[in-house]
């Protein structure tokens, strides 16, 4: 993990996106934060200004890289939420409080957990991945801007955002894939000893609400839903969402 941003100052607030974005998608929304936290924008290996970096599959080794980000609050979006929960559980001393957006500790369906994706999608992205990779991402987007009011025009903003660093590599994708689809920590969330927000969008298509209320349950986190919000809030709902993190991470702590 990069810090490729740093912008105000205050709390330490590490940023950490999702799979195929980058940090230059919080560009904006880290301006109306920076009044209130130092906020640390991260490129995932294999990703944005990162890109030439291997992407592991191995979550302890991940969580060993992110020690060498500041100690701090962590906002973690869709899959970068999988990977700050998981540091959360295996180094807490480096998460003073866990954000959690349209992110969830178990992507896939599964027989005790009904709120996931069918793998098959997944299947069919790796599939997709070894065709076209930038097509491939295209298609991840739409899904998620997909069901919101303005769908054409967040997907004009995420595609402009994203498109403006390097692709990320084929190898780091495939690997993301392979982490959000074997990924699993629904059985750790009761052991989570950090306090954690879990923010959903209503409209999300990729991360469905229930998933996030249910985490939230297990882990005696809070719960809060954006009801006009697909996957992507901090695109059209980025005040209401910057509110929402002041008052939980600063004016009444998790």
């Amino acid at each position: 993990m990069k810090i490729v941003a740093t912008k105000g100052s205050g709390p330490v607030l590490n940023v950490v996106h999702g799979w195929g974005m980058n940090a230059h998608l919080f560009d904006d929304w880290s301006e109306a934060l920076a009044p209130y936290f130092q906020v640390n924008l991260i490129d995932l290996p294999g990703h944005g200004l990162n890109h030439e970096e291997p992407l592991s599959l191995d979550l302890d080794e991940l969580a060993e890289e992110a020690c060498e980000i500041p100690k701090g609050h962590w906002f973690g979006w869709s899959m970068g939420g999988m990977l700050a929960l998981n540091l959360a559980l295996k180094k807490p001393q480096q998460v003073e409080s866990l954000v959690m957006l349209c992110a969830t500790p178990c992507f896939i369906k599964r027989e005790y957990w009904p709120y996931g994706t069918d793998e098959k999608v997944l299947v069919q992205f790796a599939e997709n991945l070894q065709q076209d990779v930038k097509r491939t991402i295209e298609t991840f987007l739409a899904l998620e801007v997909m069901g919101v009011d303005d769908e054409r025009s967040q997907l004009r903003v995420l595609k402009q955002k994203v498109f403006e660093r390097p692709l990320p590599s084929r190898q780091a994708l495939t690997n993301g894939l392979t982490l959000l689809q074997q990924t699993d920590l629904t059985a750790q969330l009761k052991n989570l000893t950090v306090p954690s927000l879990w923010v959903s969008g209503r409209r999300d298509r990729l991360v469905l609400p229930q998933a996030m209320e249910q985490a939230a349950i297990q882990c005696g986190g809070q719960y809060h839903m954006l009801r006009g919000s697909g996957h992507a809030p901090f695109i059209r709902q980025a005040d209401v969402l910057t509110e929402i993190l002041i008052t939980h991470l600063t004016e009444q702590p998790l």
